[in-house]
């Protein structure tokens, strides 16, 4: 929590890609916005930085400029540690600490505290810790759906982190772990891609069960879905996780920054991740980092009004528990 008691909000400007890769929205509209909204923001570096995975001089200014105009505090940069790259072989670890090096340089030179960072880099993460204590900038394992808290992997990206006990090293969670159903959104791409109604019934239900993605996938092809609808099918399993809004308690110590993806926003409330509980753990383990607003639905609306209402019910969520 922050002095004043409430979350430290922000947002993400990958929740204004739709807008972006159209040509709606410059990056420099997207900051301003991001300014109308207050607080933090966060970048995606090969999404937002010209020059990625380098810093030009550009870049820099056209970013540090819109900074101080808006009154934006920068809190994570999204890195990527993408070892598939190349075509004929995975990148080996000297290439990934090559190819994340420049990010963490990029991330301190912005003014980001905080360097999102993937499980691929698991394998190099205690080689890069130096340069990030060097360069004053704390790397956190984004937990985004497969890596469920309770997962497998999620489980290995945690351990870890208790491990190497360093404070430039934690968990970054992604509320799309913490889903209570499909998203509509989802749902409806599926159908347009021609995934049938008897199929997407077999989806949700398959999903209600908690059935792990690689074993629905092998049921829905029995069941009659067509390969070239396997990507749609990917995509539900692939935003939307099981993990339980009380497992963020033992984990919290670690936890450096908050993704608060979302898909849509009805009557005031979220209707497909438990942000009520959500919230609630974060107030009472009084959780003092940022929480970056994440749309992540439909095309086509009204971005900025969705985060608006999104950051409004998080607000309410924080005071409503503060006050217990």
């Amino acid at each position: 929590m922050s002095a004043d008691g409430h979350l430290r909000q922000g947002v993400t400007l990958h929740s204004f890609t739709n807008e972006y890769i159209t040509y709606k929205w410059s990056l420099e509209d997207t900051l301003q916005l991001a300014g109308l909204l207050g607080g933090g923001v966060e970048i995606v570096g090969p999404s937002h930085q010209r020059g990625y995975p380098y810093l030009t001089d550009e870049f820099e200014r056209i970013f540090k400029s819109s900074i101080e105009r808006w009154g934006l505090s920068p809190t994570c940069y999204g890195t990527y540690a993408d070892p598939f790259m190349l075509k004929d072989r995975d990148l080996n670890d000297d290439e990934m600490v090559e190819y994340m090096t420049p990010q963490l340089k990029s991330a301190a030179a912005l003014g980001f505290p905080v360097a999102r960072i993937q499980y691929f880099a698991h394998t190099v993460v205690e080689r890069l810790l130096p340069l990030a204590e060097k360069l004053g900038v704390k790397m956190g394992y984004e937990l985004h759906v497969p890596l469920m808290i309770e997962s497998r992997m999620g489980q290995k990206l945690i351990d870890q982190v208790h491990g190497i006990n360093s404070s430039f090293l934690g968990l970054i969670p992604d509320t799309g772990i913490f889903a209570r159903q499909i998203a509509q959104c989802r749902l409806d791409g599926a159908r347009q891609a021609g995934v049938t109604e008897e199929l997407i019934g077999h989806v949700i239900r398959l999903w209600q069960a908690k059935t792990a993605g690689e074993d629905a996938l092998p049921e829905l092809l029995r069941l009659g879905l067509r390969k070239q609808n396997i990507g749609n099918i990917e995509f539900i399993w692939g935003s939307l996780g099981h993990s339980e809004p009380e497992a963020l308690r033992s984990i919290l110590p670690h936890v450096i920054h908050m993704h608060a993806k979302f898909f849509d926003m009805h009557d005031g409330d979220e209707p497909n991740i438990r942000f009520e509980e959500v919230v609630k753990v974060l107030v009472e383990e009084n959780y003092s980092g940022w929480i970056s607003s994440e749309y992540e639905g439909a095309p086509g609306v009204d971005t900025f009004e969705l985060v608006r209402r999104q950051q409004s019910m998080v607000r309410r969520y924080a005071e409503k528990y503060a006050s217990c």
